[in-house]
C-alpha cells in the first residue's frame, strides 16, 4: 500500500527520455565501466543506492549515484533500457509491478519471488542478485505491553482477541486486499472497528502509543516499530509480499566482482539495520543519505 513502492503511474513512464544519464557501455573506454545506480524517490531507496555505490567503489568500480528518479515506473524502463545499470527494489512488489500490478502469488515467498523475477527480467538482459534479509513491506504492529500480555507473535495469534480490539490504518485499508479484507480472508479476523489514521505516519504510531488502537499497520522498516518498541507481528501466512532488498542488475555489469561486493551487502543489511539507517535521515538529525551510508559500511568492515 506504500506510496513509495506501490505507485505505477503510467504518466511517469515518458519521464525515462528525459534522464540525461548515458549507459555504461556508451562511456569512454577504462579499466573498468562506470556504474550507474539509480533509485526511487523516498529515504530508504537513496540510503541503499549509496550503499551499493560505496561498496562498488572499494572493488574499484567508478560509480556515479542517481538517488531520487521519480517512482518505479521511471527507474525500472530505464534500468530495461540500458539508461541505469543498477537498482535497489523490492522483491514481491516488483514482480507485481513486472506483472502489470497485478498481485503473483510467486511474490509471497522469496524463495519463489527471485527465480520468477529473474525469468521476467531476462528479455531486459537483467537480473536480481541475493535479496538481502532486510525487509520492508506492511506489518501489522501492537504495543510490547500487548503482546506480553497476550502472548502476541504472529497475526494468528490475534484470533482469540480480533473481534474485541480495534485495527487501525490509512484510509484505503477496508478496501486494500493487503490490509482489513486480507486480515479476514487469509488469517479469518473480524475486528470490533477499523479507525482510519495515516499511513505509517505519526497520526498510526500516536494511536497505537495511546490505545485508541490495538493494531495498527505501519511499515517494517521506517524506523517507527524500532523507536517506539513495538512489536511487529510475524505474517505466517505470507499476506504480504516478499518484499526484501534487493539489487536489480544489467546482465552485463553483473561480473562476479560486482555480484561479491553487493551480495556482501546485502547479507548483512537486516531489517532492523536499515530502520536504525532510516531514522537518521528521517529523525532529528536528518543526515545525508550518502554519508550514513559510508558510516555503517565502515562499522560492519565493508568500506
Amino acid at each position: 500500500m506504500s506510496v513509495k513502492r506501490f505507485v505505477l503511474g503510467g504518466a511517469a513512464i515518458a519521464l525515462v527520455s528525459a534522464l540525461s544519464i548515458p549507459a555504461s557501455a556508451a562511456l569512454a573506454a577504462t579499466t573498468k565501466p562506470t556504474i550507474i545506480i539509480g533509485s526511487t524517490n523516498f529515504e530508504e531507496q537513496a540510503i541503499v543506492a549509496n550503499l551499493y555505490g560505496d561498496v562498488l567503489q572499494k572493488v574499484g568500480y567508478p560509480v556515479k549515484v542517481e538517488p531520487s528518479l521519480g517512482t518505479r515506473a521511471v527507474v525500472v524502463p530505464a534500468l530495461e533500457k540500458n539508461q541505469l545499470d543498477v537498482e535497489p527494489d523490492y522483491a514481491g512488489t516488483l514482480l507485481d509491478y513486472l506483472n502489470s500490478g497485478k498481485v503473483v502469488p510467486a511474490g509471497n515467498n522469496i524463495a519463489t519471488a527471485v527465480p520468477a523475477l529473474k525469468a521476467k527480467l531476462a528479455k531486459y538482459k537483467v537480473t536480481v542478485l541475493n535479496p538481502a534479509p532486510a525487509i520492508d513491506t506492511n506489518v501489522f504492529a501492537v504495543t510490547k505491553a500487548t503482546a506480553d500480555k497476550d502472548h502476541l507473535t504472529t497475526i494468528s495469534s490475534l484470533a482469540p482477541y480480533a473481534s474485541k480490539i480495534v485495527l487501525g490504518g490509512p484510509p484505503e485499508c477496508p478496501t486494500f486486499a493487503g490490509c482489513e479484507p486480507g486480515l479476514k480472508s487469509v488469517y479469518g479476523l473480524k475486528f470490533a472497528s477499523f479507525k482510519s489514521l495515516d499511513e505509517a505516519g505519526p497520526l498510526s504510531v500516536a494511536a497505537l502509543k495511546n490505545g485508541e488502537v490495538q493494531v495498527v499497520e505501519l511499515f517494517s522498516s521506517d524506523g517507527n516499530v524500532v523507536s517506539n518498541n513495538f512489536v511487529a507481528l510475524t505474517d505466517n501466512k505470507h499476506l504480504e509480499p516478499a518484499d526484501h532488498i534487493i539489487p536489480v542488475i544489467r546482465s552485463s555489469v553483473d561480473t562476479p566482482a560486482v555480484a561479491k561486493a553487493l551480495n556482501a551487502l546485502s547479507a548483512k543489511l537486516t531489517t532492523a539495520q536499515i530502520s536504525k539507517l532510516n531514522l537518521l535521515v528521517t529523525g532529528p538529525q536528518k543526515e545525508a543519505p550518502a554519508a550514513v551510508a559510508t558510516a555503517w559500511l565502515k562499522s560492519e568492515g565493508l568500506a
